[in-house]
Protein backbone atom coordinates (compact mmCIF):
# COMPACT_ATOMS: atom_id res chain seq x y z
CA UNK A 1 0.00 0.00 0.00
CA UNK A 2 1.31 3.43 -0.95
CA UNK A 3 0.92 5.95 1.90
CA UNK A 4 0.12 9.57 1.12
CA UNK A 5 3.32 11.60 0.92
CA UNK A 6 3.19 15.06 2.46
CA UNK A 7 4.33 18.06 0.42
CA UNK A 8 7.24 18.52 2.85
CA UNK A 9 8.42 14.94 2.37
CA UNK A 10 8.01 15.24 -1.38
CA UNK A 11 10.34 18.26 -1.41
CA UNK A 12 12.84 16.48 0.84
CA UNK A 13 12.70 13.32 -1.28
CA UNK A 14 13.36 15.28 -4.48
CA UNK A 15 16.27 17.16 -2.94
CA UNK A 16 17.82 13.90 -1.70
CA UNK A 17 17.52 12.32 -5.15
CA UNK A 18 18.88 15.33 -7.03
CA UNK A 19 21.73 15.65 -4.55
CA UNK A 20 22.51 11.92 -4.73
CA UNK A 21 22.46 11.96 -8.53
CA UNK A 22 24.69 15.04 -8.60
CA UNK A 23 27.18 13.26 -6.35
CA UNK A 24 27.18 10.18 -8.61
CA UNK A 25 28.06 12.14 -11.73
CA UNK A 26 30.45 14.62 -10.12
CA UNK A 27 32.44 12.01 -8.22
CA UNK A 28 32.77 9.82 -11.31
CA UNK A 29 34.04 12.81 -13.33
CA UNK A 30 36.56 14.00 -10.74
CA UNK A 31 37.75 10.46 -10.04
CA UNK A 32 38.44 9.97 -13.75
CA UNK A 33 40.22 13.36 -13.92
CA UNK A 34 42.31 12.44 -10.91
CA UNK A 35 43.13 9.04 -12.41
CA UNK A 36 44.24 10.65 -15.69
CA UNK A 37 46.39 13.16 -13.82
CA UNK A 38 47.86 10.49 -11.57
CA UNK A 39 48.60 7.91 -14.25
CA UNK A 40 49.31 10.03 -17.35
CA UNK A 41 50.29 13.43 -15.96
CA UNK A 42 47.60 15.18 -18.03
CA UNK A 43 44.56 17.30 -17.28
CA UNK A 44 43.65 19.50 -14.34
CA UNK A 45 45.23 17.05 -11.86
CA UNK A 46 48.48 16.45 -13.76
CA UNK A 47 50.33 17.43 -10.59
CA UNK A 48 49.39 14.10 -9.02
CA UNK A 49 51.66 12.31 -11.52
CA UNK A 50 54.65 13.83 -9.72
CA UNK A 51 53.15 13.72 -6.24
CA UNK A 52 51.25 10.47 -6.40
CA UNK A 53 50.70 10.03 -2.69
CA UNK A 54 48.31 13.01 -2.65
CA UNK A 55 46.06 11.26 -5.18
CA UNK A 56 45.33 8.56 -2.59
CA UNK A 57 43.42 11.03 -0.42
CA UNK A 58 41.51 12.39 -3.39
CA UNK A 59 40.44 8.93 -4.54
CA UNK A 60 39.21 8.14 -1.04
CA UNK A 61 37.36 11.44 -0.67
CA UNK A 62 35.68 11.21 -4.06
CA UNK A 63 34.64 7.61 -3.64
CA UNK A 64 33.28 8.30 -0.15
CA UNK A 65 31.15 11.09 -1.62
CA UNK A 66 29.90 8.55 -4.19
CA UNK A 67 28.85 6.35 -1.26
CA UNK A 68 27.10 9.37 0.27
CA UNK A 69 25.17 9.69 -3.02
CA UNK A 70 24.01 6.08 -2.61
CA UNK A 71 23.04 6.79 1.01
CA UNK A 72 20.97 9.80 -0.06
CA UNK A 73 19.11 7.69 -2.63
CA UNK A 74 18.44 4.99 -0.02
CA UNK A 75 17.25 7.68 2.38
CA UNK A 76 14.94 9.19 -0.22
CA UNK A 77 13.00 5.92 -0.34
CA UNK A 78 12.24 5.89 3.40
CA UNK A 79 8.70 6.45 4.61
CA UNK A 80 9.47 8.75 7.57
CA UNK A 81 12.23 10.92 8.97
CA UNK A 82 13.53 12.19 5.63
CA UNK A 83 15.05 15.19 7.38
CA UNK A 84 17.61 12.83 8.96
CA UNK A 85 18.84 11.85 5.51
CA UNK A 86 19.03 15.52 4.54
CA UNK A 87 21.17 16.04 7.63
CA UNK A 88 23.52 13.31 6.41
CA UNK A 89 23.72 15.11 3.06
CA UNK A 90 24.52 18.38 4.82
CA UNK A 91 27.11 16.88 7.17
CA UNK A 92 28.92 15.14 4.30
CA UNK A 93 29.88 18.54 2.89
CA UNK A 94 31.36 19.99 6.09
CA UNK A 95 34.75 18.15 6.05
CA UNK A 96 35.64 19.04 2.44
CA UNK A 97 34.45 22.60 2.99
CA UNK A 98 36.66 22.89 6.09
CA UNK A 99 39.64 21.47 4.17
CA UNK A 100 39.27 24.22 1.57
CA UNK A 101 39.69 26.84 4.28
CA UNK A 102 42.30 25.06 6.38
CA UNK A 103 44.56 24.42 3.38
CA UNK A 104 43.78 27.59 1.40
CA UNK A 105 47.41 28.71 1.32
CA UNK A 106 48.55 25.27 0.16
CA UNK A 107 45.98 25.28 -2.64
CA UNK A 108 47.13 28.78 -3.63
CA UNK A 109 50.80 27.75 -3.68
CA UNK A 110 50.00 24.99 -6.20
CA UNK A 111 47.69 27.16 -8.30
CA UNK A 112 44.44 25.51 -7.24
CA UNK A 113 42.64 28.68 -6.08
CA UNK A 114 39.93 28.45 -8.75
CA UNK A 115 39.39 24.75 -8.06
CA UNK A 116 39.09 25.55 -4.37
CA UNK A 117 36.57 28.34 -5.04
CA UNK A 118 34.45 26.02 -7.18
CA UNK A 119 34.61 23.40 -4.44
CA UNK A 120 33.63 25.92 -1.76
CA UNK A 121 30.73 27.13 -3.91
CA UNK A 122 29.40 23.62 -4.54
CA UNK A 123 29.66 22.62 -0.89
CA UNK A 124 27.93 25.82 0.30
CA UNK A 125 25.14 25.34 -2.27
CA UNK A 126 24.49 21.76 -1.12
CA UNK A 127 24.75 22.64 2.58
CA UNK A 128 22.21 25.43 2.01
CA UNK A 129 19.92 23.18 -0.03
CA UNK A 130 19.93 20.43 2.58
CA UNK A 131 19.44 22.97 5.37
CA UNK A 132 16.41 24.30 3.48
CA UNK A 133 15.06 20.73 3.21
CA UNK A 134 15.57 20.14 6.93
CA UNK A 135 13.85 23.38 7.97
CA UNK A 136 11.11 23.36 5.33
CA UNK A 137 7.61 23.00 6.67
CA UNK A 138 4.63 23.15 4.38
CA UNK A 139 1.62 25.03 5.61
CA UNK A 140 -1.85 23.82 4.74
CA UNK A 141 -3.76 26.13 2.47
CA UNK A 142 -6.55 27.85 4.36
CA UNK A 143 -9.88 27.11 2.72
CA UNK A 144 -12.57 29.70 2.87
CA UNK A 145 -16.18 28.74 2.80
CA UNK A 146 -18.28 30.16 0.06
CA UNK A 147 -21.73 31.16 1.27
Amino acid sequence: MNPIISHTDLIRRRILRVHGTFLFFLTIAVTINTMVGWSLGKGPFALWHEQQFAAVGLFQAYLLMFVIGIVLWVGSKQEQGLWKWDLIGLLAHLPPLAVNFIFASLFASYGFQSTSLISISLHVIWISTELFAILYKSHPIARTQVA
